[in-house]
């Protein structure tokens, strides 16, 4: 889920890729553009903060268990839903977690490097043995611990056993991206079955079969998608550059844009049991009470200086409503009522 890190770095690496993510807007269709609505004090709370140079990257949580990860090599738990955080030890140097997952009591981190870090009590962090070089940019896993790691320049690694061991999955290129390159992938969501689905670099969205061998491509175009959420075995949605949110009924079979009216680069997304989006990227909050069919942008002193690439469902609040979670800029986390 380190897509504004990247993001922010890629440019020289694949300039032609920026060039081509810039020429794109010109054939988005725009919505009108999203009100704007002022958040009440209490409805966006900064709840953890960090130094200027602190950075988060990535948050999850399994029921009352939160883990976040970011700059430095920075791990922090929640026992408590998000009400409370706690640095973890973790056996490395300084180098950048980008992204992590959690289900049934175990937690994944992964970052720079190729670098992979599991804690089967969520507390306690190994690495595992590194398999690629390659900057890891997400990664997933369900509650079986069949997990994925994506990243860099078409990275894409497998482990059965909670991220313990993984193996390098293959991706034939050919026919899916331009001259065959080889595209970052930002995000990955793995089902129940172990099937996977991923997003990134030229609007790719791929699904793989449940031993993640055959690989589809339901969707491609020329935005980078950064985030994506699976709610159910039916909806889904991916966000990206330049206003891009894109949303599936069916599982991820087939695809839709939907018009946002902004050219915000966002990075992450949630969606609510009610069918309520919520989608955060830079200097951006954006809301939608009707499943995207129209947004409001909304207004917060922390929302306007910063940027924040994750979300993620906590505990409800003291009054018993909805709350999620961000992390961004600052090692700031924002406890959210959408």
């Amino acid at each position: 889920m380190a897509a504004l890190f990247t993001f922010l770095t890629r440019r020289a690496a694949r300039g032609a890729v920026w060039l081509a993510g810039m020429s794109a807007v010109a054939a988005v269709t725009v919505a009108d553009v999203p009100s704007e609505v002022t958040a009440r004090p209490d409805a966006i709370q900064q709840i953890y903060r960090g130094t200027p140079h602190d950075a988060l990257f990535d948050i999850a949580f399994d029921g009352p268990q939160g883990v976040a990860v970011g700059a430095f090599g920075t791990v922090l738990a929640s026992r408590d839903g998000g009400a409370s955080w706690t640095r973890q030890a973790i056996p490395m140097g300084n180098l950048a977690l980008l992204s992590t997952a959690t289900a049934a009591g175990h937690c994944l981190a992964v970052g720079q490097t190729g670098i992979v870090f599991t804690a089967e009590d969520c507390k306690t962090w190994q690495a595992s043995a590194p398999v690629t070089k390659s900057r890891l940019l997400a990664v997933g896993v369900n509650a079986q611990g069949v997990a994925y790691a994506v990243g860099a320049f078409g990275t894409v690694l497998r482990s059965s056993d909670w991220g313990r061991t993984w193996a390098l999955q293959p991706v034939d290129w050919a026919g899916h991206t331009p001259d065959g390159a080889e595209p970052h992938l930002y995000d990955v969501h793995v089902a129940a079955d172990g099937s996977a689905t991923v997003v990134g670099e030229f609007e790719l969205i791929l699904r793989s079969d449940a031993a993640g061998a055959q690989w589809k491509v339901p969707h491609k175009g020329e935005r980078s998608l950064f985030g994506l959420t699976v709610l159910d075995d039916k909806r889904a949605y991916a966000v990206g550059q330049s206003g891009a949110v894109l949303a599936s009924g069916d599982g991820g079979a087939s695809w839709r844009t939907l018009a946002t009216g902004t050219q915000a680069i966002l990075t992450g997304v949630h969606v609510g049991a009610d069918g309520r989006l919520t989608v955060s990227g830079i200097n951006t909050l954006l809301s939608s009470k009707n499943e995207g069919a129209s947004w409001q942008r909304v207004q917060s002193k922390f929302i306007g200086g910063g940027w924040y690439q994750a979300l993620a469902a906590a505990a409800p609040s003291a009054a018993g409503k909805p709350r999620l979670l961000a992390v961004g800029s600052g090692g700031s986390i924002l406890a959210i009522e959408p």
